[in-house]
């Protein structure tokens, strides 16, 4: 039996496309029934048009973002990998003359 027949795979020369979940940035998505992932970029300027509440971990591949938590905003750079649990709510935002790539996983279904 060919197990690879499961797999998703997304290949590097794909393009990016609007996001449907981060409205202004670019990603290419990839999605199983219940695990989700983005190589997401975000452009100079970016700002989240929404609070999130569901639960991300992210990767920075390339760049830095910010992301603002309640009162707090903290500063994520190239190398940087975290995680946001459910229920937090948070907003995303580059405002760096640079664009930022960046991995987020998340669980969904």
């Amino acid at each position: 039996m060919d197990e690879t027949k499961n797999i998703i795979v997304s290949k590097n020369n794909e393009s990016y496309l609007p996001d449907a979940a981060s409205k202004g940035a670019a990603s290419r998505w990839l999605e199983s029934k219940d695990l989700r992932m983005r190589v997401v970029v975000y452009p100079s300027g970016y700002e989240a048009d929404h609070v999130c509440y569901q639960g991300h971990a992210f990767y920075i591949d390339s760049g830095n973002i910010k992301i603002k938590i309640g009162e707090e905003i903290t500063e994520w750079n190239e190398g940087d990998g975290f995680i946001i649990p459910d229920e937090i709510p948070h907003v995303v935002f580059n405002p760096n003359q640079e664009e930022a790539k960046v991995i987020v996983v998340d669980h969904h279904g």
